[in-house]
């Protein structure tokens, strides 16, 4: 694709839509993180995650917007009406299931849980 077909569809775009850049999954979106000119190519680099068992036993980790996915969840459970010690067990809840699954897994639990909200 050439940059003009890019401004193109960009620009028309509504003037209140502005969303992320992405590839990858719908399930686990890698966001456009930066761009770089050289020439006649416009590099576009995305948050990529590593492949699951590529790398560490432990897991890929995660990207900057996953991480500010499970900042989201923990800051619903903090603002939540509830007592402190039911905080206290969500958070437990959520920690158990991050070490329990896959990256992927976790974040793609996450992502239906705020789809549910």
């Amino acid at each position: 694709m050439k940059a003009s077909e890019l401004k193109a569809l960009l620009n028309s775009l509504p003037d209140d839509c502005d969303p992320d850049v992405v590839m990858g999954e719908v399930w686990l979106p890698e966001q456009l993180v930066n761009v770089q000119l050289d020439d006649k190519l416009l590099f576009l680099e995305f948050d990529n995650a590593p492949e699951e068992g590529e790398g560490e036993e432990e897991g890929r980790g995660f990207v900057e917007h996953e991480v500010e996915l499970i900042r989201e969840q923990v800051m619903h459970i903090l603002q939540d009406d509830c007592a402190t010690r039911a905080k206290a067990e969500a958070l437990l809840a959520l920690m158990l299931v991050a070490h329990e699954r896959t990256s992927s897994e976790f974040i793609e639990m996450l992502g239906s849980m705020e789809e549910e909200n």
